[in-house]
């Protein structure tokens, strides 16, 4: 695979405003060469707060089983593996105030945090080569009813792996603690997707897969 790659830091506040004025250069990557990267990124996207330390990472590493429990080729699994390290790219926009705030968000804050997966997908879109990537990370918030964000798609909209990462990014969210939370246990959590997915907000059969899969985590 070839990559379009810029000069500048692969971040949300500076690709989207600088690549027109960067040299651009190929350099070939297989996917699973750029998940060395890529991992990199997720650690410092998850630092951002204490509560999301390990969340991308966690994340990856069930996408890469999810993935092979749907016989997904090798190539298509790294790409998710890619896009889970990925998906919370746009959060290095965001304040970290509001990213820990210990009670409920107001509005404005709420619209803020909601703005980071439209930056990840423009940050990703950049870079040639990654256009899948781009799209599975910057849906990871949609739903299939159209009730997501950033772009409010419905399930006609969005591809297989769309849908896993989104239900995979929530129930991985659930299993960790928040400012405004405790963990919830695996059991907890699988009841929240099954509940999302009868209101048609989640691909039902990738709920009943996280259940089965990850029951003994």
């Amino acid at each position: 695979m070839s990559l379009l790659y810029y000069t500048q830091i692969l971040c949300p506040t500076t690709t989207i405003l600088t690549h027109r004025e960067s040299p651009d250069y190929l350099v070939d990557y297989s996917y699973q060469d750029l998940h060395k990267i890529t991992a990199i990124f997720s650690e410092i996207i998850d630092s951002k707060s204490k509560y999301t330390r390990h969340h991308s990472q966690q994340l990856s590493e069930k996408a890469s089983i999810i993935a092979e429990h749907y016989g997904f080729s090798e190539e298509k699994r790294q790409q998710l593996i890619v896009a889970a390290d990925l998906h919370d790219l746009g959060k290095l926009a965001i304040s970290n105030s509001i990213l820990n705030k210990p009670g409920r968000l107001t509005k404005p804050e709420y619209q803020k945090v909601k703005a980071h997966s439209f930056y990840t997908r423009k940050a990703l879109e950049q870079i040639e080569g990654l256009e899948e990537v781009a799209r599975w990370a910057g849906n990871h918030h949609e739903k299939n009813d159209g009730s997501g964000y950033p772009k409010g798609l419905k399930e006609e909209k969005l591809d297989f792996p769309s849908q896993i990462l989104a239900a995979l990014d929530i129930y991985q969210a659930l299993r960790e603690k928040r400012p405004y939370r405790n963990c919830l246990s695996h059991q907890e959590a699988v009841e929240i997707l099954n509940r999302m997915a009868g209101e048609g907000k989640l691909n039902v059969r990738v709920s009943k897969d996280i259940d089965k899969i990850f029951k003994s985590n």
